[in-house]
């Protein structure tokens, strides 16, 4: 380093006022409630130093892991009475790669991911028991909560409001709920939490084709690697061999997906596990929809592409995880033999993905 800007300070060392210096400027700017509920731990540790005090407050973070865990294993068992079954979805979403490894972390995404696991569990019970008031007032007080974590909860919203529509009213209403938003992207109307593109834009000409052209190469080749592990600042990913097995398993959950749904039309025994799984695919599919034109309308307003990394999806983790599940169970025979193979699998992979961090440092 330039002799100017060389750091003549461990860590340790670092004194007590470097901590006001600068913070305004370099926050993320991210909602306050991740960081007030983090501020009882990080003060129990606050005459200590950095590495202390960052420590303690990672604490905050394993308790929503903790959360997110049980919150899959109560999923788990409203969509299959098994406990086994139950058990895998919970072990799937705990030890998938990237999930521990935010959880390891000071982030307000951990919080985010929690919220927006209640907000599929409340959706849950309306597709189960109808519309109540004590539902909608859930679904409000999390979207809240949501909001003032990181705004990205509003993508998972209409999905749960197509829900509330779909048990009132039918398809039709639940269909009109899911469409306004993205051409409300499409139209400009305005949104929360839209970003800005005027006739200045430094992108504004650019259509959705342009913008497809040129995300499409990146949704395969980074947000896929991306979603199941990168580290270092997007700078190390698991091994290729590694990415293709996980590439190939999902694939045959994609086609025993495709026999389970044709089984059930076949024999028209549309049961609530089938539309709790359909729920989990149109909840995904229209999260990252709404994403991906999210960011469109971002790269035209600053002109550049801030990437879309695959943690932006944990907010539906758990229903992937779930249709990952589904899919690899999908013969009843040996549905328990897959998923403990599954299990088994996912627990390997975390392992591999640490020690991929751990020999890159």
């Amino acid at each position: 380093y330039h002799p100017e800007y060389r750091n003549t300070l461990s860590i340790p060392d670092f004194p007590r006022s470097y901590r006001t210096i600068y913070v305004g400027q370099e926050a993320a700017l991210y909602p306050p409630l991740y960081y007030l509920l983090d501020l009882p731990f990080y003060n129990l540790a606050y005459d200590y130093n950095l590495v202390d005090r960052v420590e303690l407050a990672r604490f905050l973070s394993l308790v929503l892991g903790l959360g997110l865990a049980v919150a899959a294993y109560k999923i788990g068992r409203m969509v299959w009475p098994d406990k086994i079954m139950a058990s895998a979805l919970a072990v799937l979403v705990s030890f998938q790669p990237m999930i521990s490894f935010v959880a390891a972390g000071i982030h307000p995404d951990n919080l985010l991911n929690f919220f927006s696991t209640l907000i599929i569990i409340v959706c849950l019970l309306v597709i189960k028991n109808g519309v109540k008031f004590k539902y909608l007032f859930w679904l409000v007080l999390l979207a809240f909560l949501g909001w003032q974590t990181k705004p990205s909860v509003i993508f998972l919203l209409p999905v749960a409001a197509a829900v509330v529509a779909w048990r009132w009213h039918g398809w039709p209403p639940a269909f009109l709920v899911l469409v306004v938003p993205a051409a409300a992207f499409f139209f400009r109307w305005p949104l929360p939490y839209m970003p800005y593109v005027g006739p200045d834009s430094p992108l504004a000409n650019m259509d959705f084709g342009q913008y497809l052209a040129f995300r499409i190469p990146k949704l395969t080749f980074e947000l896929w690697p991306w979603y199941w592990g990168v580290f270092k600042w997007l700078g190390i990913t698991l091994p290729p061999l590694v990415m293709k097995i996980i590439t190939r398993v999902a694939i045959l959950a994609a086609i025993g997906l495709v026999i389970y749904f044709y089984r059930v039309f076949r024999a028209k025994k549309f049961t609530l596990e089938f539309k709790f799984l359909v729920f989990f695919l149109l909840s995904s599919f229209f999260y990252l929809l709404y994403l991906v034109l999210w960011d469109w309308r971002l790269m035209q307003s600053i002109g550049f592409s801030q990437g879309l990394q695959g943690r932006y999806l944990f907010p539906n983790v758990v229903p992937q995880m779930a249709l990952l599940l589904a899919g690899l169970t999908v013969v009843k025979r040996f549905e328990k033999t897959a998923a403990i193979l599954l299990v088994i699998g996912m627990v390997i992979l975390n392992i591999v993905a640490l020690h991929t961090v751990y020999v890159s440092y």
